[in-house]
C-alpha cells in the first residue's frame, strides 16, 4: 500500500472542531454533550451521554475534577476498526506497534471472523485515496457515546450527505461535520461498509475483548491516576491554563500509539487519547505522550512562521510539525518536569524505531532522528517559555 501520511492531531483538531463550531454556533447548546465513561464516576447517563434531569447530583459534581483519567469504548472502538484496515507507516506510530498483528493472533486463537476481517481489503483500498477518511479518526471525540455516533452516521447516509434534509439544527450539523469527511457518492457508500462492519467486530469481537482488558488492566488505571492527579497534573498545569486547556480528559486508549490525538469533546473540553500501558511500570509513558500532544497547538503556528511558501507547498513544512511535536514534548518536559525528559527521549526514539551505525546515546538518536532547522527549535524554545511566565 502507498505510504500514508502521518496524522497531526493540530491540524486535524482543527477541522473537526471548526467544522462544529462554524456550521451550527448559533445552536451549539442543542449538541447532545456527555463524557465519556471510564475510571470517574458521577450521577447515571442517558443514551446520548447527558445526566437525566431528575438524577441525584453526587456532592463532588459540583466541582468537577480536573483533568480526570478516563476510558471511553466508542473512540477504542472507531480507532481499532481503522487500525485493523490501515497500514501504519508513520515514523510515530498512530496506533500501538504491533497492535493488528496481535488483534490477528487473539482472533484466529478464538475462531473469530467478523465482516471487518472480511472486508479489509475492500475499505483498506480506498484510505489512501482521500485524507478525508484520516480526519474521520476524530469523528468520535465528538460524541459521548457509539449509539449517539452510529445514530448520527445513519441520519448523515439517509440524508445522502445534504444538511439541508436534515430536520433540526443539531442533526444538520452532525450531517455536515460528517459530510466535510466523506463528501461523495463513493464516500458514502464506503462509510455505508464501515460502520455495517464496525458493528459486526463490536458484537463478535470488541465488546467482550475491551471490557475483559479494561478489568485486567484496573491497577494501571490506579497507578496512572495517582501519578498524574497527585504528582504531575500540577506541574502541567500553567502551560494547560496559559494554552487555554484548562478542563479536559486523558483517556487511555488500547489502539493508540506514540502519536496519540487531540480533538475537542462533546462539550467542548480538550480530549487528549494517549497509549494504554499493559503495566503499572510503564505508567509514566501516559505523560510522555500527554506532554507531545499538548503542545501541538503552538507547533503549526511556529513552523508556518519559519518556514518559506517553497518549503510548504513541497510538504517540508509538514514534515517539520511532526517532527517539532516531537521536540516541543521534550522541550516541555525539560522545563516543568526534567525528571521525565531522558524517559521521553528514550521512548519515541524506539517508538520511531530510530538507529544509526555506531550510535547508541539515545539523545544524539533522538537530535538526529527529530532534527529540526535551528530557527524552529529555538522559537518553539521561546514560544514555551513565553507560555510558562505567563505572558
Amino acid at each position: 500500500m502507498p505510504h500514508v501520511l502521518p496524522v497531526r492531531s493540530l491540524v486535524h483538531h482543527a477541522l473537526v472542531a471548526t467544522s462544529v463550531l462554524g456550521l451550527c454556533a448559533a445552536c451549539a447548546s442543542a449538541i447532545p454533550v456527555g463524557i465519556p465513561t471510564g475510571t470517574s464516576t458521577g450521577a447515571p447517563r442517558g443514551p446520548n451521554g447527558a445526566a437525566p434531569a431528575s438524577a441525584p447530583v453526587a456532592p463532588s459534581a459540583q466541582l468537577p475534577l480536573r483533568w480526570p483519567v478516563r476510558t471511553a469504548e466508542h473512540i477504542d472502538l472507531w480507532l481499532h476498526a481503522f487500525a485493523l484496515i490501515s497500514e501504519d507507516t508513520a515514523r510515530v506510530r498512530l496506533y500501538r506497534n504491533g497492535y493488528r498483528d496481535s488483534l490477528v493472533v487473539v482472533k484466529n486463537q478464538r475462531n473469530v471472523l467478523t465482516s471487518l476481517d472480511a472486508n479489509r481489503a475492500t475499505l483498506a483500498k480506498r484510505l489512501p485515496l482521500t485524507g478525508g477518511y484520516l480526519t474521520a479518526q476524530f469523528l468520535p471525540f465528538e460524541f459521548a457515546n457509539w449509539d449517539a455516533m452510529a445514530y448520527a452516521i445513519e441520519r448523515f447516509l439517509q440524508f445522502a450527505g445534504d444538511p439541508r434534509r436534515a430536520p433540526d439544527r443539531e442533526t444538520q450539523a452532525r450531517v455536515a461535520l460528517i459530510a466535510s469527511m466523506f463528501p461523495t457518492a463513493a464516500d458514502r457508500e464506503w462509510l455505508r461498509l464501515f460502520l455495517a462492519s464496525v458493528r459486526d467486530e463490536q458484537a463478535q469481537f470488541f465488546n467482550a475483548e475491551h471490557s475483559r482488558l479494561i478489568r485486567t488492566r484496573a491497577p494501571v488505571i490506579t497507578t496512572v491516576d495517582s501519578l498524574w492527579q497527585q504528582v504531575y497534573r500540577t506541574k502541567f498545569e500553567r502551560f494547560l491554563n496559559n494554552t487555554a486547556q484548562r478542563q479536559g480528559d486523558l483517556l487511555l486508549s488500547l489502539p493508540i500509539g506514540g502519536e496519540g490525538r487531540t480533538a475537542a469533546g462533546p462539550n467542548r473540553q480538550t480530549m487528549v487519547a494517549v497509549p494504554f500501558p499493559a503495566r503499572s511500570e510503564d505508567a509514566v509513558q501516559v505523560l510522555y505522550v500527554m506532554a507531545h500532544e499538548i503542545t501541538g497547538s503552538l507547533v503549526g503556528t511556529v513552523v508556518a512562521d519559519n518556514t518559506t511558501p517553497a518549503e510548504q507547498r513541497a510538504g517540508t513544512a509538514d514534515r517539520y510539525v511532526s517532527l517539532g511535536q516531537v521536540q516541543a514534548g521534550a522541550l516541555l518536559l525539560a522545563a516543568i518536569a526534567p525528571e521525565l525528559r531522558d524517559g521521553y527521549v528514550r521512548y519515541y526514539v524506539e517508538q520511531a524505531n530510530i538507529r544509526r551505525s555506531g550510535v547508541t546515546a539515545y539523545s544524539a538518536l533522538f537530535d538526529s532522528g527529530f532534527a529540526l532547522p535551528p530557527a524552529i527549535r529555538e522559537a518553539l524554545q521561546r514560544q514555551i517559555d513565553i507560555i510558562l511566565s505567563g505572558i
